[in-house]
């Protein structure tokens, strides 16, 4: 542990080095642009609520010539700097309005006031996270959440409010750990982003381990449904999630600004609360949030399920700065979070909970540049994170003893450099470069694998061409060397049965959109994709209590290698919208985690192991939502995947969902909404070798709130109205065989100021 005390030092020191470079960089910078005097003018506004008169915070503003454009930060308010002398048209959306379109002369003194009138329908938005271009053309399914839909989805865990969108379920083990599961892929295929940057935590590897950042912290969040390795390497196989938090400071107005949320829960007794302020110059912003979260063990229609409460308390503060042509942000965040794991339901002697605490710094530098590159993006990204599963057990005679059974002790280290060109006819694109290092050390009575250093270094090559009006086409490919050493510790002492891995992948898309009307617009998508085994699929030997396994790794595994297609077809007017979704994805050596159907007797808990085959995933996602007038919707969502084995006696693939239908309908007249929501869930019988099938089941759902004006939100939810008990084919909760979460009555309020 001194080891690993001294190395966090020595890396916070090199922080803190890097962090003075840096500011001095930003006076030096701030002095060269002092003198300039030629740029061209800035063009700002505002964009609000015709309704409540309400700022609309995150409407995108598009300039429809160049088809670049920003989004209004917190207050609604946006800034396209240095726009050359013209005319032009803006085209503004936002999720749940309707887009408008302004032409304006520019330079003008008058302010820009852009009323949006409230929607029943989603209005389209530019989904950053599947292009460096920030276009609005869309070549696979993507999906974004605003602040406003975060809250009234508001739950302990991402998974659990991003469940029920198409394609994507939740993995349950508890609260806490609940995790997004898109198509059927879970674990370390589904990549979660902090910032546009890997999240440096362990939730991909076990399905008892948790993503570090609480929900109430989200300012948005953005969904890509599909191989997406060519922008961010292994583990995009099945898609990625974005999480934007305001920490870091990227656009600002003069003044102080913030907000106060709270969100409370029957099923767990939970309570929660955020508290944030930012406050800004001319040229240097500054902002701070804190987030407290309690709860107890959840109820279920059988009675309380034992060792589910969770604990967290978070942080983040950061520095934003701009001077001419430079922008630069700052930020630290921090959680401290422990949660209990139903691992050992029927000893009510022994408990295992996580202590988990994770520390990240960021920092995001842009530069407009004259040359053929018209813009440069620098991320940098140091996480530090230690993570504790903890046995508690309770002796006859009264005294508690606790055991260390599993540590993690993580550090990464990792940075990005985005090259936009400008346009070469018809061809606009980007070049960048990536690289990344980190450090784990595990320990503990029961450690679960060797100690690993791992290393990539990663380039890309983007490109988009707009063959003509209603059609463009992008490609790309991306070279990634990982690599690799694994190290022995305390319980895995034998170097000679570790193998160090070095590998060199290649991942490529092509895509295809395609708009021949307005309301009209179609999208193709083939990527071929790759991910690396993690150290626990290869070395895993040992119980892993919190988990409720035994596992058994495979370090002959190889890489896994994807050929991912998407089609989808959209259809967007004032009273209807439509998409559906089709994809077909044939991965290589697929990894997988599968019940052995024996138990391990030393320790009572049952075998997995990781094998690997060949696979084939296939399925579809349809939604509609119809406007039946303007202030009342229904609407309606279908998915389906299916996964089985390519080779052999094409088993079925384990821990695959089953299908999935939605049905809502919702009054919404820009003051308060109210309605209903129906899930039906059919039973899953097509199960991998001694997995166990589920029943079907239905679950009634309400939503209602009030816009009391002045930024004041309040939103009630109720989740499982008729208290149904069921069983989740994606639960590890004791092998499915308890129920998931009663009737649940969430209440959330908003202030933003």
């Amino acid at each position: 542990m001194n080891k690993s005390f001294d190395l966090r030092k020595n890396k916070i020191k090199k922080t803190l080095i890097t962090s003075a470079v840096l500011a001095l960089f930003l006076v030096i910078v701030d002095l060269a642009y002092a003198g300039y005097q030629n740029e061209p003018p800035d063009l700002g506004g505002v964009v609000v609520n015709e309704v409540s008169n309400e700022p609309v915070p995150g409407a995108s503003i598009l300039i429809e010539e160049s088809n670049r454009g920003v989004s209004a930060d917190d207050n609604g308010t946006f800034v396209l700097p240095r726009l050359a002398e013209g005319t032009y048209t803006l085209s503004i959306r936002a999720i749940g309005y309707r887009t408008v379109s302004l032409v304006i002369d520019h330079p003008d003194d008058t302010p820009i006031t852009a009323l949006l009138t409230p929607s029943i329908l989603r209005g389209e938005e530019v989904v950053v996270t599947g292009s460096p271009l920030g276009r609005s053309a869309q070549y696979q399914p993507s999906q974004a959440f605003n602040r406003a839909i975060l809250q009234q989805n508001s739950a302990p865990s991402l998974g659990e409010i991003l469940d029920g969108s198409p394609g994507i379920s939740t993995r349950s083990f508890g609260s806490a750990p609940a995790r997004p599961v898109i198509r059927g892929m879970d674990g370390d295929r589904v990549l979660v982003l902090q910032n546009g940057e890997r999240m440096g935590d362990l939730s991909a590897t076990a399905v008892d381990h948790a993503v570090s950042l609480d929900p109430l912290s989200m300012d948005r969040v953005e969904v890509i449904r599909g191989p997406a390795s060519l922008l961010y390497g292994s583990s995009a196989i099945g898609g990625v999630v974005n999480l934007f938090s305001n920490d870091m400071p990227r656009e600002w107005q003069s003044g102080t600004s913030g907000s106060l949320s709270s969100h409370v829960a029957t099923v767990n007794d939970m309570g929660a609360g955020l508290a944030r302020v930012q406050h800004g110059w001319d040229r240097f912003a500054l902002t701070g949030r804190v987030v407290y979260r309690q709860g107890g063990d959840i109820r279920t229609p059988d009675g309380r399920l034992p060792d589910t409460a969770i604990n967290n308390i978070s942080f983040g503060g950061g520095m934003g700065y701009r001077a001419g042509r430079f922008e630069t942000g700052l930020s630290v965040t921090g959680m401290d979070y422990t949660y209990g794991l139903p691992e050992a339901i029927d000893d009510p002697d022994e408990d295992v909970e996580i202590r988990m605490n994770r520390t990240n710094i960021q920092s995001v530098s842009t530069m407009k540049m004259s040359g053929f590159f018209e813009n440069a993006e620098l991320r940098i990204h140091y996480i530090d994170y230690q993570h504790d599963e903890i046995e508690t057990e309770i002796n006859p005679d009264g005294t508690i003893d606790e055991d260390l059974e599993i540590s993690f002790d993580q550090q990464t280290l990792s940075s990005s450099l985005l090259l936009r060109h400008r346009p070469v006819g018809r061809l606009e694109g980007a070049v960048g470069l990536s690289f990344g290092v980190s450090r784990l050390a595990v320990g503990g009575d029961e450690a679960l694998t060797p100690d690993a250093n791992s290393f990539f270094l990663a380039g890309y090559l983007y490109e988009e061409i707009r063959l003509n009006p209603v059609m463009s086409i992008k490609t790309g490919a991306r070279l990634e060397y990982r690599e690799t050493t694994v190290h022995t510790n305390e319980l895995f002492t034998d170097a000679s049965v570790f193998q160090d891995r070095s590998d060199l992948n290649f991942s490529g898309a092509l895509g295809l959109n395609y708009s021949p009307i307005d309301n009209w617009q179609a999208g193709f998508h083939i990527a071929r994709a790759f991910r690396t085994p993690g150290i626990e699929e290869l070395y895993s030997d040992a119980p892993h209590l919190a988990a409720g396994s035994y596992d058994i790794g495979d370090p002959t595994l190889g890489n896994e290698t994807s050929l991912g297609t998407d089609l989808f077809l959209r259809y967007r007017s004032n009273r209807l919208f439509s998409e559906l979704s089709l994809f077909t994805n044939r991965i290589d050596n697929y990894i997988t985690f599968s019940p052995a159907g024996v138990v391990h007797e030393p320790s009572g808990l049952p075998v997995f192991q990781y094998g690997s085959t060949n696979a084939l995933l296939y399925g579809f996602e349809f939604e509609s939502h119809l406007a039946l007038t303007d202030d009342f919707r229904a609407g309606i969502g279908l998915d389906y995947v299916r996964g089985r084995e390519r080779d052999g006696e094409e088993h079925n693939l384990p821990s695959i969902p089953p299908f999935r239908s939605h049905i809502s309908i919702m009054y919404d007249n820009g003051t308060w909404w109210g309605g209903t929501r129906l899930s039906l869930v059919s039973s899953q019988n097509m199960v991998a070798p001694n997995e166990n099938p589920t029943d079907g089941y239905y679950l009634v759902g309400i939503n209602a709130g009030y816009r009391f004006g002045y930024g004041i939100t309040l939103a009630l939810r109720a989740d499982n109205l008729l208290n149904e008990s069921y069983r989740d084919h994606l639960s590890r909760v004791q092998d499915r065989n308890n129920p998931m979460p009663g009737r649940n009555i969430n209440l959330m309020l908003r202030w933003d100021f």
